[in-house]
């Protein structure tokens, strides 16, 4: 999964924030996905996820909220062949954005927690972990900022 241009415009496989649930049947098929992880209980169909591989694509009333890669599950790739895994420095992404001249950003503490993250001109942020001496990226993601969801 090279994520590179996916960084410069926050579209994966055709897939970006805002696309109705049908887009994600035409870039994958229902069976290479993983079963659909559902948040509320009550309400499945409002809020669940697909994944493939390091891919999350979450849905929330019927579009898709974000497309998150979680570094812990797969590595990705920048550039076409760098790999990129949980424990790679955040200063070796900083070097691969601008090798590809991808803007970015220093964002944001989030969550009042020890993670940080960058923001790249495709509107992605790169999480970056460090809790007691232990050091992580986390993930890469797109979303809807605006949307506040209480998951059950």
């Amino acid at each position: 999964m090279d994520l590179t241009n996916f960084l410069r415009t926050g579209v994966y496989l055709k897939l970006k924030v805002g696309l109705v649930e049908e887009e994600i049947y035409s870039v994958f098929k229902k069976e290479d996905l993983i079963e659909k992880c559902y948040f509320d209980r009550l309400n499945k169909e409002k809020v669940f996820s697909y994944f493939y591989n390091a891919l999350e694509i979450r849905v929330i009333d019927s579009k898709i909220n974000s497309l998150n890669f979680y570094l812990a599950r797969y590595p990705v790739t920048l550039l076409n062949d760098n790999i990129i895994y949980s424990e790679t420095s955040f200063e070796l992404i900083i070097k691969y954005l601008d090798i590809a001249n991808i803007k970015w950003y220093f964002d944001k503490q989030i969550y009042y927690s020890r993670e940080l993250a960058i923001k790249t001109e495709g509107n992605v942020l790169i999480n970056c972990v460090y809790d007691k001496g232990n050091y992580w990226l986390s993930k890469f993601q797109t979303f809807e900022q605006y949307l506040q969801v209480n998951y059950i």
